[in-house]
């Protein structure tokens, strides 16, 4: 199924998103967004998680509520 929805943008450059896509992809307050432009679109995804050190995004652990990758636990323990 595709979700079409047509929204204008507010005097400070906001947009709201519908309840429907909302649910669809799984977004809750404060999920953190990834906003592209590819050619002449804007993109927008939820984010996936990314080491807070190194940027990588496979074997996380969750530190503080922020995500480390094993590598970066590994040299922190050093």
């Amino acid at each position: 199924m595709i979700y079409t929805s047509y929204k204008k943008i507010d005097e400070v450059g906001r947009i709201v998103i519908s309840k429907d896509i909302r649910k669809k992809l799984d977004l809750g307050i404060n999920e953190l967004l990834k906003i592209d432009v590819e050619d002449n679109k804007i993109v927008i995804s939820k984010a996936e998680p990314n080491c807070i050190f190194c940027g990588n995004g496979k074997d996380l652990k969750n530190y503080m509520g922020k995500s480390v990758c094993a590598d970066c636990i590994k040299m922190l323990i050093k």
